[in-house]
């Protein structure tokens, strides 16, 4: 039996025993008669023949029988190993987490995931778009767990994904499809006094502008008890651009408020 062979065979009875996901690492604790390059040749015609993907270097996930058409496995399938491959606290985030959260109308051409540590580049992984955001500190008490084929995976709750899409609304598409997200998540939202220790994580300011945007789609209730929270903090609201990025002028009016100073027209007709 030659070195192929071999690890065909192994590659077949993972996926047998419902093992999907392996590295090279774990190609190497059960000493098959192969290593070094030629190891890496074999590795690589199983992936040019569709029998495996690589999204990361030296990680491997062998692909199911319902994706072989598509030669595509979603990350869904393999995020939570492959961050654990990488040593990160991780979750699914921004519009991805929307979806996952109800908001079935924000399909996300990208999957994105917020992390933790130093930088990971994105980009294009076996045709899926991977976009990486760092953050010092992961609120581990707001991220649930969400069932996948593989296991579970970590996803922001509700309400962490409504401050994410505020604090990084240029990574989503603005301020106007913040709002139009948040139309959705607002049935799922509960600004209740356990969520206190979730503002600590964000700017006042990201605090102002989602306060804002909550009434400008008309979520009151949601509005009311996240100002409720935030005078609770004791944070003390000064006036705050609502779009960063552009410029202020004398006359821009300020929400009463958030203390929102309005010099960005949120496009409501898309809401």
């Amino acid at each position: 039996m030659d070195e192929n062979t071999n690890l065909n065979d192994w590659v077949t009875n993972e996926m047998m025993g419902g093992r999907y996901i392996f590295t090279k690492d774990d190609i190497a604790a059960i000493q098959l008669p192969i290593s070094g390059q030629a190891l890496q040749n074999n590795l690589s015609r199983l992936v040019n023949r569709g029998i495996i993907v690589s999204p990361w270097q030296n990680f491997y996930v062998i692909v199911p029988t319902e994706y072989k058409l598509r030669g595509v496995v979603p990350p869904t399938f393999y995020i939570d190993r492959l961050m654990k491959f990488l040593g990160r606290d991780y979750y699914v985030s921004l519009l991805s987490a929307a979806e996952l959260n109800g908001a079935s109308h924000q399909k996300a051409m990208i999957f994105q995931v917020i992390t933790n540590g130093k930088p990971i580049r994105s980009g294009i992984k076996n045709g899926s778009r991977l976009e990486f955001t760092l953050r010092k500190d992961i609120p581990i008490t707001f991220i649930k767990q969400v069932k996948t084929q593989t296991g579970y995976m970590n996803v922001s709750s509700p309400e962490l994904t409504a401050l994410d899409i505020v604090a990084e609304e240029q990574k989503i598409g603005g301020l106007s499809r913040a709002a139009e997200v948040l139309v959705e998540l607002c049935e799922t939202i509960c600004w209740d006094k356990a969520k206190l220790p979730l503002l600590a994580y964000f700017s006042r300011a990201t605090l102002q502008r989602l306060g804002y945007l909550l009434e400008r789609v008309a979520a009151l209730q949601q509005a009311d008890d996240l100002f409720a929270l935030v005078k609770l903090s004791g944070k003390t609201l000064r006036k705050t651009p609502l779009k960063q990025t552009v410029a202020i002028t004398n006359d821009m009016r300020a929400d009463n408020r958030w203390k929102v100073i309005e010099n960005y027209d949120i496009d409501i007709d898309e809401i």
